[in-house]
């Protein structure tokens, strides 16, 4: 080990998006920023401005750059911040959350001053689809971004294969997904509501899929009158959804009551009869909601998405349907609902021993040393 300690590496995460952007990226790179730190190791945050970030404050030092219009155009601004960060105090190795511009610009950074870099790619939408201009530019710079890491850490089996696809050798990529400390949920009380609900929970955005999840839910409607449909978030698909509720007659029975956290957001998850992840393919990468459900002790019924084949065992942990499919999204609610012990808890609670979050960070800090290793 060369005499090498977490106490000795310097990290810096080099980021797309951060606090405070909502989303599951900026939330769970923060909470690994925070365990590492308080691992012993010094990571320092790289990140585009966002909106609300003026004063802004956190427990280590994060740098923020403007978010540039056109990125393969700015390389040279983007290697000038890190060569500040860098000549301020030296780093060992640079994080990259996300493949362009920081994977890309990393690999020009490693050329000129030999320090490596990791990659883990955030979504599935790696690659653009089609023919034009702009999308060949950026598949050519996702596509060195990763061929010029020293590796690639996939968070799930499907972001696995597309890294493979882009032509990293197998020996180059490890699987580390993200983590949770279920604790927390075992202490929380649930919500006190009135009538039993199924719960989905995530950012009102196109590709979560709300929209097929509440036409699943009228499906179901008649038959489970004493059911309520609990969306938990915030975001600009609000009045749509709200909209297409209205209009399917469920208004007094789908509620969107917003963003919640801490406690609040346990309570919701623990009086839950069920957990639905309706998203659609494209950008999820690894929804740590799945894991926050299984914390809770919910079966899960979830789309054929990133991540979700490696959480959801089919019929032991929950059951995985098509993508787009209210009636298939429908039927596996309604299993849950009518087929008791339908869903084992030990083979929940056995399973979630795989994600447990002080295992992830440790994993991260030795893949950290072995890389800086290679380069002393």
């Amino acid at each position: 080990m060369n005499g090498y300690t977490y106490r000795d590496m310097r990290v810096l995460f080099f980021m797309g998006v951060y606090l405070p952007r909502p989303g599951g990226v900026p939330r769970n790179t923060h909470k690994l920023v925070l365990a590492l730190r308080k691992a012993g190791v010094d990571v320092e945050v790289l990140a585009p401005h966002e909106e609300g970030d003026q004063g802004l404050s956190f427990s280590y030092p994060v740098y923020r750059y403007p978010r540039w219009p056109v990125k393969r155009i700015f390389t040279r601004a983007y290697l000038f911040w890190l060569l500040k960060i860098y000549n301020q105090k030296a780093f060992d190795i640079i994080h990259c959350h996300g493949v362009d511009p920081a994977a890309y610009v990393s690999s020009f950074f490693k050329a000129l001053k030999g320090v490596p870099y990791i990659v883990t790619p955030r979504r599935t939408n790696i690659f653009k689809q089609g023919r034009h201009l702009s999308h060949r530019h950026r598949n050519r710079r996702a596509r060195r971004g990763l061929l010029r890491a020293d590796m690639v850490t996939a968070l799930s089996s499907g972001i696995q294969r597309i890294v493979e696809s882009a032509g990293v050798r197998p020996e180059r990529i490890v699987h580390i997904p993200h983590g949770i400390d279920p604790d927390p949920f075992k202490e929380a009380r649930p919500m006190e509501w009135e009538r039993p609900y199924v719960l989905a929970l995530g950012r009102l955005v196109g590709f979560k899929g709300f929209d097929c999840l509440i036409r699943a839910f009228s499906h179901l409607a008649d038959r489970h009158q004493e059911i309520d449909l609990v969306i938990v978030g915030d975001g600009p698909k609000y009045g749509e959804l709200r909209e297409l509720a209205s209009e399917l007659g469920l208004l007094d029975r789908v509620h969107l009551v917003g963003f919640k956290e801490g406690e609040e957001k346990l309570a919701w998850y623990k009086g839950a009869r069920a957990f639905v992840l309706p998203s659609y393919p494209g950008n999820e990468g690894f929804p740590n909601v799945l894991l926050e459900a299984m914390a809770a002790g919910l079966p899960i019924v979830a789309t054929e998405v990133s991540g979700a084949e490696d959480i959801v065992i089919h019929g032991k942990t929950g059951y995985l349907v098509p993508p787009y499919d209210s009636n298939a999204l429908a039927s596996a609610i309604d299993l849950i609902l009518t087929q008791t012990g339908a869903i084992n808890p030990s083979a929940v609670s056995t399973h979630l021993e795989r994600y447990r979050f002080d295992a992830i960070v440790d994993r991260y800090c030795e893949l950290y040393r072995q890389v800086i290793r290679g380069y002393t």
